[in-house]
């Protein structure tokens, strides 16, 4: 277990170095098991990252950093078995299922595990997987499938615009050709398309789905591509400038990524500018006003991810604001803590909170329950008054690349402890 413990009252200032994007790394690493040589580019050094690794060499499979790229080479022939306690721990490990079944095909594992955020079903995935003939059965934390049949280029209609159950789709029909009804189109769907279609895959995107006319028979040779910026991470630094009136460049990021969130942001009556691809955030001396609701939704909407952070604004915002998740039934349910730092917040239901601001947040000690909650503690913690302990500062670290780091270069004073003994602050 490490901790982080973190100063408030501290005001960020300075650039912002964009990470590459957590949520289109996995699944392209995923891919990447489609060619002989995979090079990866600006691949996030994050846990959940290191974790899919390890369960990727597990199949026999080398891998390689070097000087911020990622190398991945793999045999003829994958080894049918997986790292099982990786699999527990790692949601994303449900992206290597696209790869390997038709290659092996049949399979025993763990159901992939996640952060505690909800109910989220692997449902959407294994109607994925039967649409191409394959039996999924699941008993005792376990799922074994098989294929049963071939089907000639499958098609399948997803009753959620799942994202990863979209990219298991996308990689499943990389082999045999398929149609996508109903898909994700988050700017990392499109990253896994345009790293297929360098594959040789012929993928044809429309509004409403997704047709792999042509996929591979064989492994490519050798491919090479970049990770896209992480809007995600951008966000978060965002939120952070406005609740520490600090001012940020955020530094190599897309402006059509980050759509929804600069729309956000703006209904707290804050401005960005944009010089090519890095966003300045200035809010120096701004006070911040809470829009009547912000709420979370697929793409092109407001992330789901972002939440925590949007209800942290809120509680530094002048005026009432409703924050409501949908996609999540546990999301809110960090807010306890932030009540305790001094927020004044109803949690309405499982799926939506009344943050009533500004309140001024105090330092006490806490636990990230998960990735985006405990980066929403840690952005409560610069702005509150006296010091915040967090413990578990590992679960951060499974979305969020060099943290303290990062952090310290714009002014934010954050250490990390190991096995941490620091007293509870006063």
């Amino acid at each position: 277990m490490s901790t982080f413990v973190v100063q408030g009252k501290q005001r960020l200032v300075g650039s912002y170095p964009v990470q590459g994007n957590k949520n289109a790394a996995l699944p392209l690493i995923a891919a990447g098991l489609l060619s002989e040589r995979a090079v990866l580019d600006r691949v996030p050094d994050i846990l959940d990252v290191r974790n899919l690794l390890r369960i990727v060499e597990s199949l026999g499979v080398t891998v390689t950093r070097r000087e911020g790229s990622l190398e991945i080479e793999r045999p003829g022939t994958l080894e049918p078995r997986l790292d099982e306690e990786m699999v527990h721990q790692l949601r994303g490990s449900v992206l290597l299922l696209g790869v390997l079944l038709p290659e092996i095909g049949r399979l025993e594992a763990p159901l992939p595990g996640g952060c505690p955020i909800g109910r989220r079903s692997l449902e959407t995935h294994w109607r994925v997987f039967e649409a191409a003939g394959f039996d999924v059965s699941e008993q005792n934390g376990r799922v074994r499938i098989r294929r049963s049949r071939q089907i000639e280029h499958p098609r399948v209609y997803l009753p959620e615009a799942s994202v990863t159950a979209t990219e298991n789709a996308l990689l499943l029909f990389a082999r045999t050709g398929g149609t996508v009804e109903n898909p994700a189109r988050e700017p990392h769907v499109l990253s896994l398309i345009e790293f297929l279609q360098k594959l040789g895959v012929e993928v044809e995107t429309h509004p409403l789905h997704y047709v792999i006319r042509k996929g591979v028979s064989s492994l490519g040779r050798e491919i090479k591509f970049t990770v896209p910026p992480d809007y995600i991470d951008a966000g978060t630094a965002a939120f952070a400038a406005a609740v520490t009136h600090g001012s940020l460049r955020l530094e190599n990021l897309r402006p059509g990524d980050f759509i929804g969130i600069h729309s956000t942001l703006e209904a707290f009556d804050l401005h960005v500018s944009w010089e090519d691809d890095t966003a300045a955030v200035d809010f120096q001396g701004t006070e911040l006003r809470n829009p009547e609701k912000i709420t979370a939704a697929p793409w092109p909407g407001f992330h789901t991810d972002l939440t925590s952070l949007a209800i942290v604004a809120a509680t530094q915002a002048a005026g009432e604001c409703l924050v409501h998740d949908w996609l999540y039934e546990s999301r809110m349910f960090f807010v306890d803590k932030l009540v305790r730092m001094g927020a004044r917040i109803t949690l309405c239901d499982p799926h939506r909170v009344l943050v009533c601001g500004p309140t001024v947040l105090r330092g006490i000690r806490l636990e990230s329950p998960d990735i985006r909650a405990g980066m929403a503690l840690l952005v409560a913690g610069l702005c509150a008054e006296g010091v915040t302990i967090i413990e578990h500062a590992e679960v951060v670290e499974r979305g969020y690349e060099n943290v303290v780091s990062r952090f310290r270069g714009i002014g934010g004073q954050i250490r990390k402890l190991e096995n941490d003994k620091v007293e509870s602050p006063g």
